[in-house]
């Protein structure tokens, strides 16, 4: 429309300009109601938009998946057939018919393919020699057609396409027919997808010969009527339904009496076509000619005899034809499940006579209307292809305002984000320096950007939305101004003194800047080439702008705001921004109404001044010199003026930054705003200011570096090693900064000269250091007196580190000699302090070693010492690493090198061949592996041995003791004979051996091999017990088994033999039982029992001196017996040989006794004339003499009787009365007999006799002996 009133309008103006002036006007009018499409169009494009990459994404996937289906599965199959057989057709193409169809549509002119296409079509089927063509011919006029320029297409062999005057006609040739493969079945389906739609039904006609029917089998025919199934069923998938299908019988003039029949019906005015019975009455076929036989009647009277007898012949072999024809069709329409099942409707005869023809067996019935309905159909067509290309052709125009709209709407949204927040971050009282809102306001820049590139699509659209686009650029510019600008001059307005008055002016000019004067025209140009063509363009100005040079820092940089947000809002800005009312010249706004605005005005409430822009500098400079004058103690304070430092370095780095401040003076006071440089008091000074310090720039920054060195120096002092603490010129380095430097500076003076001050500072502070202590311990952690040093790390890092760089500082430092002298004392001092803890450590390391294996898994252990990861070999690797610190070279590593000169043997033994084996140690090894196999020697054979002999043993001792002395003289002593065919060495585990061997120090021992080979490899002292542990460990295990079958043994043969007699007489004194003294022979020194068993079991680890029992020499302090043992031997021994000779005979104990004087008569008339004490056979009297000692000699094997005797004679008879007192109930009567007596004071043994008989003093007679030599206390001694 708008395209019309624009033609409309075209002639009626005679210029063309104004013409299309007048017609830009009409578009933009219409502008304004394709508003309301294009918002509609925004809407459907926002809920679009999300998900058009999804959509692409589908349409990209649907766009392979029919490449796939369209190329590459046909390609696929083609590559999978197999090879043609030579003596068969190659097989049909998919597109092998629609081929055919294209060819047949080619050879019409181009305005009659569409009414062509538009035609039904008739397909026509039918077996060989049918007369499908005969029929075609006859039907359809085609060769009419093909004489006006509308011609068929009869080249192919397969198909044949006709075209009649009403219908286009497919004749389907047999060899197609007959095709059942998938490729004829693909072929067919496509070619009738392209003919045949829901308007378009089509046709389908069978031909079938009169005698094909007659003389064909029924297995043939039903053959074929389901391959005519077949294609009827594609016919039905391509129409979505059944497909009408007519019968037509040919070759009826070769059935005798058809023309007549024809004839006849054709008078009586009945058509040569007939309906086809439903579904399930097919055999109503064979009887069809019944129907028609009224007609024969009527022949019978009209009809010549020779016409009706050929009449009457067609009527009665006529019907084995439709029988035929009957079977046929229900073999056509069986089963109906899985397709549509056809629509037969007639049946018709043909035959070439005319009159004997059935008409329009091809044709189509048209429908009532159907010429108005085909024009309205082209009509709607038109119509509908004319809407097509008008929308095709408004749709740029639409899609390009629709476009715009939607980038309008997501321009206001971005702003509107933008807009919240700034508000949020005012709300919340945060003065944002452009971080958080920068992304943002790229964003809104970008949606402007791409609005401005939209326009170019469609110059109308420049000027469409005017107000929209004129807000969002104030707005844009009124958030950058809130978020941005505004916190910094707020800023100012706080905190004065923190803001330069240049910075105020700079900020000023930023507020103020627009796109279209020369203010924003500078600021533009400041911003670096980066940040400018986000927006570069949003706006074109007519001015050529500066050119700019990138720098790496600018005014814009140097008042910390981000150049894209200066960019960005000077851009945005069409006109310069001004406070409302504007601010009062000549001081800061009082008023409390306008309170929120007084941000834009200037902050400075004093008119500036030169001395008082200077100010900090002086009051810098008095600090710095108080502070170097207070020495180290001051110069901790100047951290407390860094921030101070800092800002006066700022402003001496932001000279050339600040260099335009002049030129941005005029361009404010040239500017349309109502503020200018009358309004910034004093603001001329400040350019004096800057032009003053930019003079004595270098000077300034110096001083101001120095103090930087100064507070350096001092820190790195703190963290310096000795060596470079001892070996420094200075504090700090100078460098080229050596100045002197002098400054005159309102009215005050000041002189630094940087390497006096620097000297000095050091030489304060070593001596603080001195006095303090800290120079002698110094400032590395290193190990204390007395401390332990159990790694190399800190030789490593610490130590070697430390006296290299002292040594290698001390040839370049330039000290003097007696200075030089007093660090390397303290040098020396602390490598000898690190020697003591190092030496101390690599001892800790060898002393920590222990082997401790339990006896289960001592032989593990043993084993895992011959490997080259067990603990041992480690802790031997890490000695050596820790001992092994060549090149220790120079002076200052003696006490370092006597402290691991104990250990060298251990580095020279822990030296990898170039294999990476321990050579030195196999010899350790071996003895080691050596001592593990015999350990591991008890095999199953000597376990059972051990076993068996153990327990022999143990049986044996379980043996009752012989009580009986004349079984004992008979039989002979049991533990006598079982005693002497067990040994120590049997009884012994290899355990026991191995330990018993190293406990006696025996030449051919582990421990002394081990000792040999350490005394080869000069291993002394301490370091040689991490070698020996092993052999002590297996010495100690060893030990304590030894300890216990000693025991064991002791135990079982001290309870069978010595326990019986111990708890007897004469070894108990309170047994009321003697000991046989028979018994005793196991006592016997020669060839007792109890001592062939002592012999046997303890002759290696115990030695007989005399008749003392002790420990072999070695064995001392290192082996325990079962108490008391050494002492029985010992007190058994004694009493073997007081009672036994050396040939074993019986000795007498030789006893001394003295009789005492005789006792007084107990009675008037008798008197005491002898004593006798009589022990067996041995006897000695008393007289009334002087009493002398008698040799007493007892044969204590043979006691017999024992007595005391006192004789009484008296005048009055001749026969001596006797007193007596015997012992004859034991085999020890004598020694009973002493113990019966009473011992008095002077040593005696006392009896007192009882007398008998009438007056008789019932007092009894003592009389009494001396004894020398108590003959119990032998047996008495032995422990029980």
């Amino acid at each position: 429309m708008l395209l019309n009133e624009v033609l409309a309008q075209a002639p009626a103006a005679g210029d063309p300009v104004k013409a299309l002036n007048s017609g830009v006007q009409t578009l933009n009018t219409g502008a304004q109601s394709v508003n309301s499409s294009a918002t509609t169009l925004g809407k459907i494009w926002n809920m679009v938009s999300p998900y058009l990459i999804w959509l692409l994404v589908l349409g990209a996937v649907a766009f392979v998946v029919y490449a796939v289906v369209k190329w590459l599965v046909p390609w696929w199959r083609k590559r999978r057939s197999a090879a043609p057989v030579s003596s068969g057709p190659p097989p049909m193409s998919s597109n092998r018919l629609l081929q055919v169809r294209r060819a047949f549509l080619a050879g019409l002119p181009w305005a009659n393919r569409a009414a062509v296409v538009d035609l039904p079509t008739v397909v026509v089927l039918g077996p060989a020699g049918s007369g499908k063509t005969q029929l075609i011919g006859l039907d359809v006029d085609w060769q009419r057609q093909a004489r006006q320029f509308l011609p068929s297409y009869t080249a192919d062999s397969l198909l044949q396409v006709y075209l009649g005057p009403d219908c286009m006609v497919q004749e389907v040739s047999a060899p197609l027919l007959e095709d059942e493969t998938l490729q004829a079945r693909s072929a067919l389906r496509r070619m009738w997808q392209k003919c045949f739609s829901h308007r378009q039904k089509g046709l389908a006609v069978i031909v079938l010969d009169v005698r094909w029917l007659a003389d064909t089998p029924p297995d043939e025919q039903r053959r074929m009527a389901q391959l005519l199934r077949g294609k009827l069923n594609l016919m039905s998938e391509a129409c979505r339904g059944p497909v009408e299908t007519r019968l037509c019988l040919t070759h009826m003039d070769g059935l005798e009496g058809f023309e007549d029949f024809a004839r006849l019906l054709k008078k009586h005015g009945v058509a040569l076509s007939f309906d086809i019975p439903k579904q399930g009455e097919e055999g109503k076929l064979a009887s069809l000619l019944e129907g028609q036989e009224q007609y024969l009647a009527l022949g019978l009277t009209s009809l010549p005899v020779d016409d009706f007898e050929r009449l009457e012949h067609f009527y009665s072999q006529g019907g084995r034809s439709f029988t035929a024809l009957g079977r046929f069709v229900s073999a056509l329409l069986e089963g109906d499940t899985l397709s549509y099942k056809p629509r037969l409707t007639r049946l018709f005869f043909s035959s070439p006579t005319p009159e004997a023809r059935a008409s329009g067996t091809l044709s189509v019935e048209a429908e009532e209307n159907s010429t108005q309905s085909l024009r309205e159909l082209y009509l709607r067509t038109h119509l509908r292809r004319a809407v097509l290309i008008a929308v095709v052709g408004c749709l740029p125009v639409v899609v390009a305002y629709a476009r715009f709209y939607s980038l309008l709407g997501d321009a206001q949204a971005q702003l509107q984000r933008f807009e919240d927040t700034v508000a949020e971050l005012k709300e919340q009282g945060l003065a944002g320096r452009g971080e958080v809102v920068e992304q943002q306001v790229n964003e809104a820049a970008d949606a402007l950007l791409r609005l401005n590139r939209a326009e170019r699509w469609w110059p109308p659209l420049s000027s469409s939305f005017p107000d929209e686009m004129l807000d969002l650029r104030q707005r844009l510019a009124r958030g950058i101004r809130e978020s941005h600008l505004r916190p910094a001059l707020e800023y100012c307005h706080k905190l004065p003194h923190d803001c330069r008055p240049e910075e105020v002016v700079y900020l000023l000019a930023t507020l103020h800047a627009s796109n279209g004067d020369g203010l924003g025209t500078f600021v533009s140009s400041s911003v670096q080439p980066q940040h400018t063509r986000r927006l570069r363009d949003v706006v074109e100005t007519g001015n050529t702008a500066t050119a700019t040079v990138e720098k790496s820092r600018t005014w814009i940089s140097a008042l910390e705001l981000r150049e894209s947000l200066v960019a960005t809002y000077v851009l945005a800005s069409d006109t310069p921004w001004e406070r409302t009312p504007p601010c009062r010249r000549g001081a800061v706004q009082v008023s409390n109404n306008n309170a929120d605005e007084d941000w834009s005005c200037w902050p400075y409430v004093e008119r500036l001044t030169f001395e008082s822009q200077l100010k900090p500098w002086v009051e810098h400079f008095l600090f710095l010199r108080q502070t170097l004058e207070a020495g180290p103690k001051g110069l901790a304070q100047l951290d407390q003026r860094r921030q101070e430092r800092e800002r006066l370095q700022a402003q001496l780095a932001d000279l050339d930054v600040y260099a335009s401040l002049p030129m941005v003076l005029n361009l404010i006071d040239a500017s349309a705003v109502q503020v200018n440089t009358r309004h910034f008091q004093g603001i001329e000074t400040t350019v004096e200011v800057l032009e003053w310090l930019k003079t004595n720039r270098d000077t300034l920054a110096a001083v101001l570096r120095m103090e930087e060195d100064a507070y350096a120096g001092y820190l790195a002092v703190e963290k310096m090693t000795p060596s470079e603490l001892l070996t420094r010129d200075g504090l700090w380095l100078t460098g080229n900064n050596k100045g002197p430097y002098r400054i005159e500076l309102l009215q005050q003076s000041f002189e630094f000269r940087p390497p006096q001050l620097s000297r000095d500072l050091l030489q304060a502070l070593l001596d603080s250091y001195e006095k303090s202590g800290r120079l002698t311990v110094g400032p590395q952690v290193s190990p204390r007196e007395g401390q332990m040093v159990l790694s190399r790390t800190p030789f490593e890092a610490d130590l070697k580190p430390l006296v290299d760089d002292f040594t290698q500082r001390l040839k370049n430092a330039q000290l003097p000699l007696e200075e030089a002298a007093k660090r390397e004392a303290y040098i020396q001092k602390r490598v000898a302090v690190f020697s003591q803890g190092y030496r101390e450590g690599l001892f800790h390391s060898v002393r920590s070693y222990r082997f401790t294996a339990p006896r289960r898994l001592l032989l593990d252990e043993l084993a895992r010492l011959t490997q080259p990861s067990s603990e041992q070999v480690d802790m031997l690797r890490d000695v050596s690493t820790r001992a092994n610190l060549e090149p220790l070279d120079g002076p200052y590593y003696e006490p370092l090198r006597n402290a691991v000169a104990p250990f060298r043997p251990i580095v020279q033994l822990m030296t990898a061949d170039k294999n990476g084996f321990y050579s030195a140690l196999a010899p350790y090894q071996a003895i080691v592996a050596q001592m593990h196999d015999e350990l591991d020697a008890v095999s199953k054979t000597g376990q059972d041995k051990a076993g068996k002999d153990k327990a022999g043993a143990k049986d044996k001792a379980a043996a009752p003791p012989a009580k009986d002395k004349a079984a004992a003289s008979d039989e002979g002593d049991p533990a006598q004979s079982e005693a002497g065919t067990v040994e120590l060495a049997d009884m012994m585990t290899p355990l026991e051996k191995v330990a018993l061997s190293m406990l006696l120090e025996e030449e051919g021992s582990y421990l002394r091999k081990a000792q040999e080979w350490l005394d080869q490899q000069g291993i002394t002292g301490e370091l040689r017990q991490p070698f020996l542990e092993p052999f002590l460990q297996v010495q100690r295990l060893g030990k304590q088994e030894l300890e216990s079958t000693l025991s064991r043994q002791w135990q079982e043969a001290s309870g069978r033999m010595l326990r019986p007699m111990m708890e007897r007489y004469p070894f108990n004194p309170e047994s009321k039982e003697d000991v046989d003294p028979g018994e005793l022979e196991v006592l016997r020194r020669k060839d007792g029992a109890f001592w062939l068993f002592v012999n046997q079991m303890f002759s290696r680890v115990c030695v007989e001196r005399g008749t003392q029992w002790s420990l072999r020499g070695p064995l001392r302090d290192k082996l325990t017996l079962p108490d008391e043992m050494l002492l029985s031997l010992s007190r058994l021994a004694r009493l073997a040989k007081l009672l036994w000779d050396d040939e074993g005979r019986p000795r007498p104990l030789m006893l001394k006794v003295q009789p005492q004087p005789l006792p007084a008569p107990p009675m008037t008339g008798v008197f005491v004339t002898m004593s006798s004490l009589k022990c067996g056979k041995t006897a000695a009297y008393g007289f009334n003499q002087s009493p002398t000692w008698q040799e007493f000699p007892l044969n204590w094997w043979d006691q017999q009787v024992s007595s005391i005797v006192l004789e009484l004679r008296s005048p009055a008879r001749d026969v001596p009365q006797y007193l007596s007192l015997p012992w004859n109930r034991s085999a020890w009567s004598c020694f009973r007999l002493f113990e019966e007596a009473t011992l008095t004071t002077d040593q005696r043994r006392q009896w007192s006799l009882a007398l008998q008989g009438n007056n008789v003093s019932k007092r009894g007679v003592d009389i009494s002996f001396g004894l020398k030599g108590d003959p119990w206390v032998p047996f008495r001694e032995v422990p029980r």
